[in-house]
């Protein structure tokens, strides 16, 4: 009886143990997967964390190289551009050779603009203030003759139409023996604008040969008209009457068609007895 007790006692004490030695198996399992269960959600999670680190970490850092890198492509479209706009840096043939022919024709023009002022200006001159038409001469020469015999005594020697520069004269030279006079009589105000007088020397004594009597010879308009006729045209650009051995002559200056003429007119007869193109 006693063993028998001692032997259930026994049995029942290797349950327990078996029991509690399979309850710390147990436990030592739960333990180890909780345990192992956070440091692989842990590790698992630094990985992830790494991993996108690492993937954060390169999207800023390529968008910081996209920000800070040039874009090549746009770089290029405007070099294009600007090269296109101004080919200063490349060598375009054709641009050259445009600007070497728009050059030459400015120098062209230039030269024949100036040529043409040069021309222009040779002809003006010729023409304009220096030459008077016939029928603009209003003061004739008879009148111009009586108003400068009321500055000065003395017979005539010689009588001059031109332009002094300030304008259209009649110069009138008198001569009474003991000095010589010029009057000089403004064609458009018919006034006396100077006189000019010297003494005559012993030995210049007044030559009747060389009095212009200008009442017996014929008029300066006559003579002018006659040799405009023969040229077929033209204006006055001067005229003078004196004596030339004993005979009274006009000597006559004419423009036409931009070119100068001389014609010397017997002053009693009208003949024409000189007549040339001056140059």
């Amino acid at each position: 009886m006693k063993i028998k007790t001692i032997g259930l006692l026994l049995s029942s004490s290797l349950i327990l143990a078996a029991c509690s030695s399979g309850e710390e198996d147990d436990a030592n399992v739960n333990t180890t997967e909780t345990e192992g269960a956070p440091l692989v959600e842990e590790e698992a999670s630094e990985d992830d964390e790494q991993e996108s680190g690492t993937e954060h970490g390169g999207a800023e850092q390529d968008a910081a190289t996209d920000e800070n890198t040039p874009d090549e492509d746009a770089d290029n479209e405007e070099t294009d551009t600007s090269t296109a706009a101004n080919p200063a840096g490349s060598s375009n043939p054709n641009t050259d050779a445009n600007d070497d022919e728009s050059d030459d024709a400015s120098s062209e023009e230039s030269t024949e603009t100036e040529g043409s002022s040069n021309s222009t200006d040779s002809d003006s001159s010729m023409t304009n203030s220096s030459t008077i038409a016939l029928k603009d001469i209003s003061l004739n020469t008879e009148d111009a003759i009586s108003i400068a015999e009321g500055e000065a005594e003395g017979d005539i020697h010689e009588i001059t139409f031109e332009d002094d520069g300030e304008g259209w004269v009649y110069k009138i030279d008198l001569n009474n023996g003991s000095e010589e006079s010029e009057v000089v009589v403004n064609h458009d105000s018919e006034e006396v604008i100077d006189v000019r007088t010297e003494q005559e020397d012993d030995d210049d004594n007044d030559n009747e040969e060389d009095i212009v009597d200008y009442g017996s010879l014929n008029e300066a308009y006559d003579a002018i008209d006659e040799a405009i006729a023969d040229l077929g045209g033209g204006e006055v650009k001067e005229w003078s009457l004196s004596m030339d051995d004993g005979v009274a002559e006009y000597n006559i200056d004419l423009v036409y068609e931009n070119q100068a003429y001389e014609y010397k007119i017997n002053a009693e007869t009208l003949e024409i007895l000189e007549s040339e193109q001056d140059d």
